[in-house]
């Protein structure tokens, strides 16, 4: 039985918990899945004939060993199968969920890689000799090369499970005119065959088992996320960056264009090969589950000779469960995560920080983000500002104080061509303060529009719930522009200028 705390979506372990499923049914064993939430791959499991439950207590066979991820489910795994031996797979550094259980059942602890194998034995006090390291592994059957790379890179995609590494990403591909795609959790834009979309670009930026599948299709690949950059991956990095699983202690350099630029221009399509030969003779999902097979029988060997005593574990999971009673001293992760959950709540209650007047303020990627929270409807923000994605789109902002404000926005209009007209709905705290109507060509230079706020609208808490309402946005790929760009793109906003209104002021004054 392998267990995994979430089945509802696409992240590393899900991914691996269906394949190491998958192949042991094609290697002749019976695998079952717990998972407290289930989703599409729950039910690809299902239709491969292997059972997923959510109540331990619907199993009624005697289950021969337990494969725990995540310390929650494979603690509730080790109460209900007492006399079943375990082990328990490490996939993060991190992650409080991650954190090992210890009890006389778990025979032993397995690291995806050496960063995890040092969580294991230096942070967690686990003995070395119940250690292992199995470095994690790729379908190769579903992950294949197609086309031949070409001698430059013209087509990239990045994947997005935090945000961090976007915005440099994309000025990086611009300045060397390369297309780029951004599909991920962060940007709302999963995918469930990353097998059939990865073939289908030059250079591909990931991380850990996303990076590696991309090795596997006969990419080039820039390892990054949100924490770092690596960089790209030729033979000559290929060991040291495996055993560290393309992961966090690989991620030393910081995130800039310059830096992903120079990473982007070590391209070489004939070590992008190299790399992909490497990694499916040695990196095979097939070798890696008889692997963990072969410890399988160590362990059951190991329990059949030296079996725990039932005194043993429940002493074990009197301390766990002592360890982990909630108060507000204790060092328990899921406490502390729950009250940084609320403090954000507050802090959307109460809104950002005050923005300025007089002074320009960007949409963009940079510090003056801190001024304005996209609630929905916004794209990833870029350097130059950000996209709308759909309608509506809202934001919030807050001023110091309620006076009658007028704003200068700075901004794209998505109407490529002389056909378009894009219609803009401009509401504040919920009254409709003007329509901005543009038509085509956009051309290069951004345009403007300036709002008027009475003091009225804006209330003594300073809070303004700014709405766009945009009637007719398009996306690029149903303009012909793009073949993945699926955002309904309406407005990119640069820039906003906020000022206190007084009467002696004129227009030509404000927009000066």
């Amino acid at each position: 039985m392998l267990t995994n705390l979430f089945l509802s979506g696409r992240s590393g372990t899900e991914i691996q918990t269906r394949n190491i499923a998958l192949e042991l049914l094609r290697q002749g064993h019976r695998p079952l899945v717990h998972a407290p939430a289930l989703g599409p791959i729950a039910m690809e499991l299902r239709n491969a004939s292997i059972p997923v439950v959510t109540d331990l207590n619907d199993i009624t066979q005697p289950i021969d060993i337990v494969h725990g991820h995540h310390l929650p489910t494979t603690v509730a795994a080790v109460a209900r199968f007492p006399e079943t031996p375990a082990i328990f797979v490490c996939h993060d550094f991190t992650a409080w969920y991650d954190s090992p259980p210890q009890f006389p059942t778990i025979r032993r602890y397995v690291a995806v890689d050496e960063t995890v194998y040092d969580r294991l034995t230096l942070e967690s006090g686990i003995p070395t000799d119940k250690v292992c390291v199995l470095l994690n592994a790729v379908d190769i059957n579903r992950f294949v090369p197609e086309a031949s790379l070409p001698p430059q890179p013209r087509r990239a995609l990045a994947f997005a499970k935090n945000q961090g590494h976007i915005a440099a990403i994309q000025a990086a591909c611009a300045q060397r005119g390369i297309h780029l795609d951004v599909i991920g959790y962060s940007v709302g834009r999963t995918i469930d065959a990353p097998e059939h979309v990865i073939p289908g670009y030059d250079l591909v930026f990931g991380s850990a088992l996303s990076a590696m599948e991309a090795m596997a299709c006969g990419r080039a690949v820039v390892v990054c996320d949100g924490r770092g950059l690596a960089g790209m991956c030729d033979v000559s990095r290929f060991a040291d960056w495996r055993r560290l699983n393309f992961g966090l202690r690989t991620l030393r350099q910081p995130l800039t264009p310059q830096t992903i630029g120079t990473e982007i221009d070590r391209y070489n399509a004939i070590q992008a090969t190299e790399v992909t030969t490497r990694l499916r003779a040695e990196g095979g999902l097939a070798a890696y589950v008889e692997q963990l097979t072969l410890l399988y029988r160590e362990v059951l060997e190991e329990q059949r000779r030296t079996p725990h005593s039932a005194h043993e574990l429940s002493r074990a999971m009197v301390t766990y469960l002592q360890d982990w009673y909630p108060n507000d001293a204790g060092p328990w992760p899921w406490v502390r995560e729950r009250r940084l959950l609320l403090d954000t709540i507050d802090d959307l209650s109460y809104g950002v920080l005050c923005a300025p007047l007089d002074t320009p303020l960007t949409f963009g990627s940079g510090e003056t983000r801190r001024w304005w929270w996209r609630i929905r409807g916004f794209s990833i923000p870029e350097d130059w500002g950000t996209w709308t994605d759909g309608s509506p789109a809202i934001a919030m902002f807050r001023v110091g104080q309620a006076c009658e404000l007028h704003a200068k926005f700075v901004m794209h209009p998505f109407v490529p061509d002389e056909n378009r007209e894009l219609s803009v709905d401009v509401t504040v705290n919920g009254l409709l303060l003007d329509t901005w109507v543009f038509r085509g060509p956009a051309g290069i230079e951004p345009r403007m529009r300036c709002l008027r706020i009475p003091e009225k609208v804006i209330g003594e808490d300073g809070v303004i719930w700014l709405m766009f309402a945009i009637k007719n946005s398009r996306s690029p790929n149903q303009l012909g522009l793009s073949d993945l760009d699926l955002r309904s793109l309406g407005i990119g906003l640069r820039e906003v200028t906020l000022r206190a209104w007084n009467a002696s002021m004129t227009l030509r004054h404000f927009l000066h």
